[in-house]
């Protein structure tokens, strides 16, 4: 007879470290960290430099939830989840339009982009476990965003 076996089920979690957040919203000088994160968008130009920038901007934003999730402010979480993802979701046509006109980018670049679209997926997944009911559809939302993006990304190799 062979006896029963139990398995240890472990939770799969993203070797992908997140950028330190900041200052978080609320903070009296929060405003001039989105002017300044706007001016960096709106003057960089090159396309690579900029996929790289949303790439980070959209990491400090995931790791801006995270805190605010901690510290119970669900709905600026949220907010800042959605940024995140629309950041994110702007970075695969810029590494198309990069491929179109001739350009290379580093194929470590396109498997921090896959690491961090994963780690995104965690974020939202922690925090769909620390909100009220009725933030759970903004939340399934944003990972059928995250599962877009993954897909675009896919799309660009």
């Amino acid at each position: 007879m062979t006896e029963p076996q139990s398995v240890d089920i472990e939770k799969k979690t993203v070797l992908y470290q997140l950028p330190y957040p900041g200052l978080l919203p609320g903070h009296p000088l929060y405003i001039l960290k989105v002017i300044r994160d706007n001016i960096l968008i709106f003057t960089t130009r090159d396309n690579q430099k900029k996929a790289k920038l949303y790439l980070h901007l959209s990491d400090k934003n995931m790791s801006t939830a995270i805190a605010l999730i901690n510290e119970g402010k669900e709905q600026a979480a949220i907010e800042q989840l959605k940024t995140a993802e629309r950041r994110f979701l702007l970075i695969p046509p810029i590494l198309q339009e990069l491929k179109n006109q001739g350009g290379e980018y580093a194929s470590a670049f396109i498997v921090d982009l896959s690491q961090s679209n994963q780690k995104h997926r965690e974020v939202i997944i922690l925090v769909i476990g620390k909100v009220t009911e009725s933030d759970i559809d903004v939340l399934d939302e944003l990972l059928e965003q995250n599962t877009k993006a993954e897909e675009l990304l896919k799309n660009t190799q």
